[in-house]
């Protein structure tokens, strides 16, 4: 079983120039080229991007730099850089199937520093063209990043077309969000780029036709959402911490998971789980309040999320969760260390393919 400690990085640990900076409340802050190189190619940013232990780090780089666009004076091709951050499902309450074939949710997300990057380049003429380093992932129509600039393409008073490489990290089907993410991050990152000035409400409304998750991506790094998932309330969460994410390696399927949820399924929530998980104050209480109402479905769906649930719940301090529709099983900690214990326990007993420990997110990604 592989295993990754994600630790976002400060700026005093990666090079970043005081041009790439970002003051609070003001997204994205426009600088040179060559200074967003002087952080992409920083060795340090670049151990911690591919797995590597980087010590005394934490999350105040990633969320203040989502998004960088920057004009060369070296090259007049218009560019963006773009964290895509994954999210998962504290609690999640199915209600009941719609008529129009979705269903009725509750659900509160908490955003996590495990995060996809995206670079983008501008065209001279009207085309969208993705590149990806995941090899079973589409790069046409079928992918949201390419839904969502053409949807930003349509923002324009010009045609507009730009090129698109994704550097994956998030896993497929794991309740992780990754390609709602991505279209989110695609969205503010050619908002910026193409300067559409378009505010995170728009942006927002803009994702709810391109997926149900796509808008919680601008209201985090914490939120509760509604309907099929399109309506966002911001809230604000007392702990942050650790989740440790471990991966069952079998890509799980959103709509059969929903085709198979039945109202047996569904956990007793009649307390008010969104404003007992924001007063939670540590990662016992948290987990004592995680619900998904998803779970059974996931298990009848992928037997082998069943199987490393029970696992990884044998090992745990505290109980197990998985997030989503998902395959993916997570247990939060206060202490990086006693996740660590866990993570090289579960690595020593073979449970799991892959595992990341992950900080949560402690400041929004995308403010107006």
């Amino acid at each position: 079983m592989r295993s990754t400690v994600w630790r976002s990085l400060r700026p005093q640990h990666m090079g970043v120039p005081a041009s790439v900076g970002v003051r609070r409340g003001r997204v994205p802050t426009v600088a040179r080229w060559s200074d967003w190189a002087c952080y992409w190619n920083n060795p340090l940013r670049r151990n911690a991007w591919h797995g590597g232990s980087v010590e005394n780090l934490n999350s105040e780089c990633m969320r203040r730099l989502m998004i960088a666009a920057s004009t060369s004076n070296a090259r007049s091709t218009p560019a963006a850089a773009a964290f895509s951050p994954a999210k998962i499902n504290l609690s999640l309450e199915v209600l009941g199937r719609r008529e129009d074939g979705y269903h009725d949710i509750c659900s509160v997300v908490l955003g996590l520093d495990l995060n996809d990057t995206l670079r983008l380049e501008s065209l001279d003429h009207p085309a969208i063209d993705l590149t990806c380093d995941h090899p079973t992932l589409p790069t046409d129509d079928r992918n949201l990043i390419v839904r969502a600039a053409r949807a930003a393409a349509e923002l324009t008073d010009h045609p507009a077309g730009v090129r698109i490489d994704l550097k994956k990290r998030i896993p497929l089907g794991a309740g992780l969000g990754g390609g709602s993410g991505n279209a989110a991050s695609t969205l503010a990152a050619l908002n910026t780029l193409w300067r559409l000035d378009r505010t995170d409400a728009e942006l927002a409304e803009c994702g709810a036709r391109l997926g149900s998750d796509v808008p919680l991506f601008f209201s985090l790094p914490s939120a509760v959402i509604t309907g099929r998932g399109e309506r966002v309330r911001r809230v604000r969460l007392r702990w942050s911490g650790w989740v440790l994410l471990v991966f069952a390696g079998c890509e799980v399927s959103t709509e059969d998971v929903y085709a198979s949820w039945s109202r047996d399924d569904s956990h007793d929530m009649n307390h008010d789980v969104a404003g007992d998980l924001a007063e939670a104050a540590t990662a016992d209480a948290i987990a004592e309040l995680c619900a998904n109402d998803l779970e059974a479905a996931v298990f009848r769906v992928a037997p082998r999320v069943r199987e490393l649930h029970e696992a990884v719940t044998a090992k745990s301090p505290r109980a197990a969760r998985i997030t989503g529709a998902g395959q993916t099983v997570f247990v939060p900690f206060d202490d990086p260390e006693e996740g660590e214990f866990l993570r090289s326990t579960l690595h020593a007993h073979d449970i799991g393919t892959d595992s990341s420990l992950v900080h949560t997110m402690t400041g929004p990604l995308i403010t107006q």
